[in-house]
């Protein structure tokens, strides 16, 4: 349980630590994107790329840590609803930035195909992922599930495919009019900051990031309880909200700044990590295999993430620039879709 036994506070203090443990997380995240815009500058690596592997694993450290602590506790239910229901979120989260800060249809404005590649590859990784959560898991090595072990193989491929010189676009789309969002990029952009400096920020950040989502985890688990909603839920709808705030802060301050490409690929890269994690759960939960123990509300959760997930490659390949209230039609799908599916996962609960 840690230093303090979360479950003996009372309801009104755990929500006060979720809270400031939310807004901690929140502050260390918005700093990440000029980090990795000052990365991309210095290190001529593409937008997408820095997305992914940076940006993508740096906000993922909240998941990392509840998934651990999740695990070792020994709450499948809370880490398989976070783990499924974090993709929905995050896909969720491209579509609230969507209103906040672009002039347009935001899949308009991200003509990179390396977006399609993370995009195909996180539906057939979650696809996986609901299967071996379906069958129970049946076979395993070593005490770790063949699913879990075939999702960290498809990450590192898909690492690999992303990073490898011979990864080249088969297309070329028209490029777009970078004014939509380009307007609102910020002066600066730690141009004096020394490498080593640069390199300093993003460790703190990274700290702070894990320290508060240990916190969210943690009240997360408490909350369960003393709320009565059922982990499931708290872990799709509570948990996965605010471990997703990093990514929220650094994607909608990587558009600001005009590196839409950068946003886009955070949460793709982050949403194929998270489904990775299923390996490092399984390894950590040590009362049989991880998917097996998957409740009905948190394959409905992944099966939520699957349908958003379709939605924005559909507006990603199609690049139409039509909005309705401010968001792109696909935005707009993804918010409607998501808000039916918490009300479905409330009556799972």
């Amino acid at each position: 349980m840690g230093l303090i036994d979360f479950q003996s506070l009372p309801l009104a203090g755990n929500l006060a630590i979720f809270a400031v443990a939310a807004c901690f997380v929140w502050l260390a995240g918005s700093r990440l994107a000029g980090y990795a815009d000052a990365v991309s500058e210095r290190t001529q690596m593409g937008q997408a790329l820095i997305g992914m592997l940076l940006l993508g694993v740096a906000t993922s450290l909240p998941e990392m840590v509840t998934t651990v602590s999740g695990s070792i506790l020994g709450n499948a239910p809370l880490v398989t609803g976070n783990l499924f229901g974090g993709v929905a979120m995050q896909i969720t989260v491209l579509a609230v930035v969507d209103v906040i800060a672009v002039r347009g249809a935001l899949t308009y404005v991200t003509p990179h195909p390396i977006l399609l590649f993370q995009g195909v590859m996180l539906i057939l990784m979650l696809a996986v992922a609901l299967a071996g959560a379906a069958i129970g898991e049946p076979l395993a090595y070593l005490g770790v599930g063949l699913t879990p072990l075939l999702l960290g193989a498809m990450y590192v491929l898909t690492l690999w495919a992303a990073n490898s010189r011979e990864y080249l676009p088969r297309w070329q789309p028209v490029d777009r009019d970078r004014k939509t969002v380009e307007e609102e990029m910020p002066e600066e952009r730690l141009a004096n900051a020394s490498g080593g400096l640069l390199w300093l920020r993003i460790a703190l950040a990274a700290v702070v990031i894990m320290a508060a989502g240990a916190a969210l985890t943690l009240t997360g688990d408490a909350l369960a309880e003393q709320t009565g909603l059922g982990a499931s839920f708290v872990g799709v709808a509570l948990v996965s909200a605010s471990t997703s705030l990093p990514e929220l802060s650094t994607t909608l301050e990587s558009v600001r700044r005009g590196n839409v490409e950068m946003a886009v690929s955070n949460i793709l890269g982050t949403n194929l990590l998270e489904v990775a994690l299923f390996l490092v759960a399984d390894v950590a939960f040590r009362d049989g295999a991880i998917l097996a123990a998957t409740e009905r509300s948190g394959m409905f959760a992944g099966s939520l993430g699957l349908v958003v997930t379709g939605v924005l490659l559909l507006g990603l390949l199609q690049r139409r620039d039509r909005t309705v209230a401010r968001m792109g039609i696909d935005s707009l799908a993804i918010l409607s879709i998501y808000g039916l599916g918490l009300v479905g996962l409330y009556f799972l609960r």
